[in-house]
């Protein structure tokens, strides 16, 4: 597959969506097989003459437009104003077994056997973007993420502060929830939790529900206060209203999930946290970082060369955001490098999590397509 992003910050509806057309069709291309468009609220009142334009110019096979509050893409963020990003995707003609699929998600569909809960059992990666107003939105995510078995699902709930808007645009619709189904492309779903470790890796040895007990056979609270004296005088006090417990892969102590620390049991040593621990998982205690997904994001994405990538923040907004390359956006460009990669402020991210799918805490997610290894 091939990728390409493009992204306008003009202020006229019709001048910035002439530039993000202009620079796909500078590359030459054949009509792509998906082309999905972001904007900020700025822009959602105009969202249906933009559609067209990008129709009829582009003529992708399938095609999305998101409004959502900020838009992420081609080096840089807009958080305030107007803005539009464009990805689109060109499968390979050569692999048959290629696809993607634009599906607009009601209780109808989700019927069983239909054809959507078939593709979504068969797909090799599927990613959501979903409209908060509607009721239903989260009862159908997870509906998919039980039907994928396991399997990864990925995407966004978006951030209705000030307007969130979906079009499949192919089906001429505005659905409360959109699924795109890939066949054959392999992505890898990265989530960033915007923490940093404070401790090695160490296993639960006992846990009643969200309480943490025992830690490698050590009262839990006791070693939370031994980290923290360690810890400089005049960090110590945010360090502890930040205080996590991350949840690792047992082999490669890769983060899966992040629970936060909500306070502790001097009877019994032990430590309540914002999520269910079991015995035996292996754990560390990390810093959670107040101001977004900093902490950790470059480690998350950090990798083999992709083709291209969609990303979801749902971190605080960057006051910074008309400079290029700073905060998150900075990074992004240096663990991504010259992918093109496009994405969305959302208010919450869908990941893999805790040994499933669904929303999450994680405040940063990435879907990379085509990752190479050299």
């Amino acid at each position: 597959m091939r990728c390409a992003a493009a992204l306008s910050t003009h202020p006229i509806p019709a001048y910035a969506t002439g530039d993000v057309i202009a620079d796909l069709l500078a590359l030459d291309q054949p009509s792509a097989d998906l082309v999905v468009a972001f904007a900020t609220p700025a822009f959602g009142g105009t969202s249906e003459d933009i559609a067209e334009t990008i129709r009829v110019l582009l003529h992708p096979t399938s095609f999305v437009f998101i409004v959502s509050d900020g838009i992420i893409g081609a080096g840089s963020e807009v958080t305030a104003g107007s803005g539009i990003a464009l990805w689109s995707v060109w499968l390979d003609d050569s692999l048959a077994n290629e696809s993607v699929q634009v599906f607009s998600v009601d209780d109808g569909e989700l019927a069983d056997d239909s054809e959507f809960t078939q593709v979504m059992q068969a797909a090799s990666d599927v990613i959501l973007f979903g409209n908060p107003d509607e009721p239903h939105v989260i009862k159908w995510i997870d509906q998919i993420c039980d039907l994928r078995r396991g399997r990864s699902v990925s995407g966004a709930l978006l951030a209705a502060s000030q307007g969130s808007l979906l079009l499949d645009c192919t089906a001429d619709s505005s659905p409360s929830l959109l699924a795109l189904a890939f066949t054959g492309l392999g992505a890898t779903v990265r989530l960033a939790h915007g923490t940093t470790a404070l401790s090695v890796p160490m296993f639960v040895t006992n846990a009643v529900g969200s309480m943490l007990c025992e830690i490698d056979d050590q009262n839990a609270l006791q070693i939370a206060k031994d980290l923290l004296s360690s810890i400089e005088m005049d960090r110590r006090a945010i360090t502890a209203q930040d205080l996590a417990v991350a949840l690792l892969e047992p082999d490669t102590a890769r983060v899966v999930d992040v629970y936060r620390v909500l306070g502790a049991d001097r009877t019994s040593d032990s430590l309540a946290l914002s999520h269910q621990i079991h015995v035996g998982d292996r754990i560390a205690f990390h810093r959670q970082d107040r101001f977004g997904p900093l902490a950790d994001l470059e480690h998350s994405l950090q990798g083999s060369r992709s083709n291209g990538a969609l990303v979801f923040s749902c971190g605080p907004l960057n006051p910074d955001s008309d400079l290029v390359g700073t905060g998150e956006v900075g990074m992004l460009g240096e663990a991504l490098g010259t992918t093109a990669y496009a994405g969305i402020h959302a208010a919450s991210v869908i990941g893999p999590s805790a040994g499933r799918s669904g929303l999450c805490s994680a405040p940063f997610s990435a879907v990379i397509f085509g990752r190479s290894h050299h």
